[in-house]
């Protein structure tokens, strides 16, 4: 919570999670300073720098095997952390808009970087595939290996063109209301498909595969990262429904519009007469 006081606000409040901050001179930080507004509306930003009196890095949080205190993202305190009014960033009360504006950039960017790892994962299946021998053939010639190339191909080139129809939607209306959908169909997509790749590479490299030899293992953290980031899996899948759903409307019916019996009476109502006459004339 941010509360003004002369020149300047006030903030309180923890901050878990915040990327870099170890390194940075300054945050980012959002921050309620409208609570009654819309909950839309009740968020600003500011540029806070680290060494602002009251803000307190309490420890440094690592993904996955990183050693304890040796992470990259903060857990914060701020206690009466002071910053000057000219500190905001945009608009007051206008802190979600700016960042989801912002976000919808950063998730393309993910789901590209995400299509490269899948490439650079799926390219070493292959070649594992047609090197590695067993029984007396390579793992090429095994119905069950070739599944796995099969569906990691098909979902990867299903990725890859929805995040060109995305990108050239995006330079085509520059207007992220226009695709909010798309946006939020491939960050919901990207995790899956990038989980699903690596972990059939993984299998395939069987003992290599995890090991500290090859960067699958890394990699397949990042999958689980990227259904995290810039908001989680469920809540894009949310965006896409509710955005599809504004383009039907339901019936109060009891049974709906497409059933047999309602298109008869429609073909009926619409071309009855018609169909008459085709009948006497028959």
């Amino acid at each position: 919570l941010a509360t003004e006081d002369g020149d300047h606000f006030v903030i309180n409040g923890e901050k878990w999670f915040s990327s870099s901050a170890r390194y940075a001179s300054f945050l980012i930080t959002m921050t309620v300073t409208d609570p009654d507004a819309a909950p839309h509306q009740r968020m600003s930003m500011f540029v806070v720098p680290t060494n602002t009196p009251g803000v307190d890095i309490i420890r440094n949080v690592g993904v996955g095997t990183e050693a304890p205190g040796e992470g990259s993202h903060a857990y914060i305190k701020y206690d009466n952390a002071r910053v000057p009014k000219s500190n905001m960033l945009g608009p007051r009360g206008q802190a979600f808009a700016v960042s989801q504006t912002r976000l919808g950039g950063g998730r393309i960017h993910h789901a590209m970087r995400s299509m490269g790892q899948i490439k650079v994962a799926f390219d070493m299946m292959c070649k594992r595939a047609l090197s590695r021998t067993t029984k007396g053939e390579p793992l090429a010639n095994k119905q069950m290996v070739q599944e796995k190339i099969a569906d990691s191909w098909i979902e990867m080139e299903q990725f890859r063109l929805l995040v060109l129809r995305t990108a050239w939607r995006i330079d085509q209306y520059n207007d992220y209301m226009k695709v909010r959908k798309d946006i939020a169909a491939i960050k919901a997509l990207m995790p899956k498909v990038y989980h699903d790749v690596i972990s059939r590479c993984i299998q395939i490299h069987g003992s290599l595969g995890v090991s500290n030899e090859l960067p699958l293992s890394g990699m397949l953290l990042g999958s689980y990262v990227m259904g995290i980031a810039d908001g989680p899996t469920e809540v894009h899948k949310v965006t896409v429904a509710r955005q599809i759903l504004r383009d039907y409307e339901g019936t109060d019916a009891l049974f709906p519009d497409y059933t047999l019996p309602n298109r008869q009476a429609d073909a009926i109502a619409q071309f009855g007469d018609q169909i008459e006459r085709e009948i006497e004339a028959w």
